[in-house]
């Protein structure tokens, strides 16, 4: 008996430290994202538009997490198509060698940074995506 209690408490402990991480975890990608989001928004601005950030409800970090990720892959879309031809090129060369390398250039595109910490925080919460 005393064996099976043993087990239980090793089981709970490590259960509880999963938690943990997780909760750690959780308040990391919540952060990149919130980043990738303030790089775009900067540079939604900076082409004349205006960008509201989602609001926080009482929801759950993750469906927060999602929102905002979601608000933000918008946000990099449209300014993608409102860059004149010179700097698409440009972005595109940036995204292709991020995507390659899984590394940012020192003079990357804003869009491009903020898309590498949408992967950081995707990464963090979906690892094995």
């Amino acid at each position: 008996m005393q064996c099976k209690d043993g087990v239980a408490e090793e089981l709970e402990r490590h259960a509880s430290l999963d938690r943990q991480w997780d909760c750690r975890l959780g308040t990391v990608a919540i952060e990149t994202v919130d980043c990738a989001w303030a790089i775009l928004a900067t540079e939604i601005r900076r082409l004349g538009y205006h960008a509201e950030r989602p609001v926080r409800e009482d929801e759950t970090p993750y469906s927060y997490f999602n929102a905002i990720k979601w608000d933000a892959l918008e946000m990099s879309d449209s300014i993608y198509w409102s860059l004149p031809n010179e700097e698409k090129e440009k972005d595109d060369r940036d995204l292709e060698e991020f995507e390659a390398t899984d590394m940012l250039r020192e003079d990357c595109s804003p869009r491009v940074k903020a898309l590498a910490f949408l992967t950081i925080g995707k990464n963090l919460v979906c690892p094995e995506y």
